[in-house]
């Protein structure tokens, strides 16, 4: 039996859609007979507005948290980061397995309506797309803290010195 790799594709376009900015490349997608033809831009566009609003409403702040906390451990396995970040491999494994669950729920129960025209295309921008709404909420779940909201943007503040930006003014 062959199994395809689609659904892993799948999965990492979501996945890594917090972690790209906005117009990266698509990732290839595999093929598989059961594929439809490509999407237009523009049905893609908004099948993945749909997926997403689908993400948004079905998601739960737990899963936006799990979310978030998962996008920080991967971040934080970054050996660019190593010296700041250290991730218990436990821990990880944990939320990977946690944003696995997460990610299928969303995909074949909760948004399978939204879910299938895309899935049928193999359209990792689609799923892209839609995944970035979910990385957003994770990360408005976290900054809706008051006090995360603070450390984040009242440490590096107290170091800007309004004299340096007086060049712009001309």
């Amino acid at each position: 039996m062959i199994i395809s790799k689609w659904p892993l594709a799948a999965a990492s376009a979501v996945a890594l859609a917090a972690l790209l900015p906005v117009g990266a490349a698509a990732a290839e997608t595999p093929t598989s007979p059961a594929a439809t033809a490509p999407l237009a831009p523009d049905v893609e566009r908004d099948l993945a507005g749909k997926l997403g609003e689908c993400f948004a409403m079905k998601s739960t702040g737990e899963d936006r948290v799990t979310f978030a906390r998962w996008f920080l451990t991967a971040m934080g396995s970054a050996p660019q980061v190593a010296d700041v970040a250290k991730i218990e491999p436990a821990v990880k494994d944990k939320l990977d397995r946690q944003v696995a669950a997460i990610f299928t729920r969303l995909i074949t129960v909760d948004c399978a309506g939204q879910a299938r025209p895309l899935y049928r295309a193999h359209s990792s921008a689609g799923f892209r797309a839609a995944g970035e709404t979910l990385g957003r909420m994770a990360m408005q779940e976290l900054m809706g803290n008051p006090e995360t909201a603070a450390k984040m943007f009242g440490g590096y503040v107290g170091y800007i010195r309004q004299d340096d930006f007086k060049s712009l003014e001309q």
